[in-house]
């Protein structure tokens, strides 16, 4: 699978909603950050905490958003909420590293979602992305936002969305890797094993 035309082709799809899920993480992470919340309240949240209250203003925009976008639908496998652009992209919200890569506790339909894997009542020829806010250094404010493509513990490409006057574009930001790790074993259960010793 050629990394670049991948890239170009999930976010050709993703164009049409891009301010859209742009908007949906800028102003959860701005709400989370605004008055709404007292300094000592947020001073009491652990990062889980954070991530968990940014999720769940996230997760109420998004089904509002889904509401108003004609293609656009909320779907719910046993908590695993995604947003389902036209049977052809879902996207999972999430707090991410600057590489694109999310790094909370992974259950097995996490993780099978990671590794692009078919889902019963999920389209099976949809690309699954990551749509990640990235905070800034002091862990205060939105730092940037980006959609990503996990392939099993990989991320395959990043794209950071950037927002310019009123309208939305994207930027290849995918960290270069060394000639001898460029490639990307597709096979997830393989690099699962690998790893944890299977």
């Amino acid at each position: 699978m050629d990394r670049d035309e991948d890239q170009s082709r999930a976010m050709a799809i993703s164009e049409p909603i891009l301010k859209d899920l742009y908007g949906v993480l800028d102003d959860s992470v701005k709400f989370y950050f605004s008055e709404e919340y007292s300094a000592a309240a947020r001073a009491d949240h652990t990062n889980t905490a954070v991530a968990n209250c940014i999720y769940s203003h996230a997760e109420k925009r998004a089904a509002a958003l889904a509401a108003t976008i004609p293609g656009l639908a909320l779907l719910d496998k046993r908590s695993l909420k995604v947003a389902n652009y036209k049977d052809q992209a879902l996207f999972r919200f999430k707090r991410v590293k600057a590489n694109g890569k999310h790094s909370n506790y992974q259950t097995k339909q996490q993780q099978d979602y990671d590794d692009q894997k078919p889902f019963d009542d999920f389209p099976a020829e949809a690309t699954r992305l990551t749509v990640g806010y990235e905070l800034d250094e002091a862990g205060a404010s939105l730092k940037r936002i980006m959609i990503a493509r996990p392939i099993g513990r990989n991320i395959f490409w990043t794209s950071q969305v950037v927002m310019q006057d009123e309208a939305a574009r994207w930027e290849d930001i995918t960290p270069r890797r060394f000639a001898v790790t460029e490639a990307i074993d597709f096979d997830a259960d393989r690099i699962r094993g690998r790893r944890s010793g299977g």
